[in-house]
């Protein structure tokens, strides 16, 4: 609510509020009218002040970022959608680990307030805290504790790179992240049609389909479609965090695809004068990529090899799964299935992924200048028979001259 009561003044009423005060709406405006809005709504008085004023600076930072940085403007917020809630003051936040107990304003600071929350802790604090962020994802609660850490400076110089510290990544729908080592990193996650995860999820929306609006048996079937889609969320963030953890820990630099995610699973559904074709295809092949969370391992295998003095680098994706990777050949024909990569040059069999990962790597390399690029001739069916000399073009030849006359 205060959110969005700020976001209707900034939207519709800051020339007002100019033309009488002679200054514009700020956060520091609109955080002195806390007492006003709690006149006119006394439940907000059971709300902590921190969190309130926390509400408004979101606000505020969404200003910054659609002036300054180009972001979209600031919308609404809905209710039970990203349930939140900050308590920002450091001094009036204590965690008390051993106990098991997170102690915040009006909840464990007097005798007369709801009490300390229970908390099972997961990790240690190792540092100052800084804020807490209370969640509700699902039928469950998170705490998220910010803390500042004393950091090593890292070593000004860096050690020159090898072949070995480079590793090529593919990311696909079936197996999430195939590295060029060969090793096919995350399970399937992704609710497969036909799989009883699928068919659990598309029954809970139906059951929520079916219910009035309004009434109690709706709202249980929206916890409980809000619980599994919360166990799913929770899997795919585990599945990444191994993975980019595991990542990070193999090599320098990783290489992977310049993909644009949002372009990829944008809808073809079209327009009333053009429609799409292949809608439901296509609708399902989205939620298979959004499943995998291409983009949220991209962002945390960045931040983790920035962390130890890596990077990662990005390569164009065009032609990577329909080039052999030990021939350079370019051919359609090549990729057999979704799993299968057979050269139609050199005859060169192994998994499609695995091949397009080796792709990737030598992109890496060769714009680090530890790899030659191909020739231009590479990539051509004559370059490849020259190479292999055993191509079934050149068992042709041999053959016809080996051949009697007639």
């Amino acid at each position: 609510m205060v959110y969005n009561v700020g976001l209707e003044q900034r939207s519709l009423f800051w020339r007002q509020y100019r033309a009488t005060t002679g200054t514009s709406l700020s956060w520091f405006s609109q955080k002195r009218d806390l007492p006003l809005m709690k006149a006119e709504a006394p439940f907000l008085k059971e709300v902590p002040s921190d969190c309130l004023q926390a509400a408004l600076k979101d606000l505020d930072t969404a200003f910054q970022n659609f002036f300054q940085h180009g972001r979209g403007y600031p919308k609404l917020r809905r209710k039970y959608d990203h349930d939140s809630f900050r308590f920002p003051a450091p001094l009036q936040i204590r965690v008390d680990a051993k106990s098991g107990f997170l102690i915040l304003p009006k909840f464990g600071k007097t005798s007369g307030d709801a009490g300390p929350i229970k908390t099972r802790f997961h990790r240690r604090i190792r540092g100052e805290v800084r804020s807490v962020t209370i969640t509700r994802d699902g039928n469950h609660w998170y705490a998220s504790v910010l803390y500042r850490v004393k950091k090593r400076k890292a070593a000004e110089e860096v050690p020159d790179l090898a072949e070995s510290d480079i590793l090529g990544i593919d990311r696909g729908v079936i197996v999430p992240m195939m590295t060029s080592n060969g090793d096919a990193l995350g399970q399937a996650i992704a609710p497969l049609a036909g799989s009883g995860r699928a068919r659990r999820g598309l029954r809970l929306q139906r059951q929520l389909a079916r219910q009035k609006k309004g009434s109690k048996r709706r709202a249980k079937a929206k916890l409980r479609l809000a619980a599994f889609k919360a166990r799913e969320k929770r899997q795919r963030k585990d599945m990444i965090e191994k993975v980019s953890t595991a990542v990070a820990r193999s090599c320098r630099v990783a290489v992977m695809e310049n993909l644009s995610v949002q372009a990829m699973t944008a809808s073809a559904k079209g327009t009333v004068e053009e429609p799409g074709c292949n809608v439901a295809a296509k609708a399902g092949l989205n939620r298979t990529i959004l499943d995998k969370g291409w983009g949220m391992f991209l962002v945390r295998t960045e931040q983790k090899l920035a962390a130890k003095g890596g990077y990662v680098l990005r390569v164009p994706a065009a032609y990577t799964s329909q080039r052999c990777s030990c021939c350079g050949e370019v051919a359609k024909e090549s990729r057999v299935s979704q799993a299968k990569f057979a050269c139609v040059a050199c005859g060169q069999v192994m998994n499609a992924d695995h091949n397009a990962a080796r792709n990737i790597r030598r992109l890496g390399l060769e714009q680090l200048g530890l790899a030659v690029p191909h020739s231009s001739a590479a990539g051509t069916a004559v370059a490849a028979r020259g190479a292999s000399g055993t191509s079934r073009a050149v068992k042709r030849e041999q053959t016809t001259e080996l051949a009697p006359a007639s």
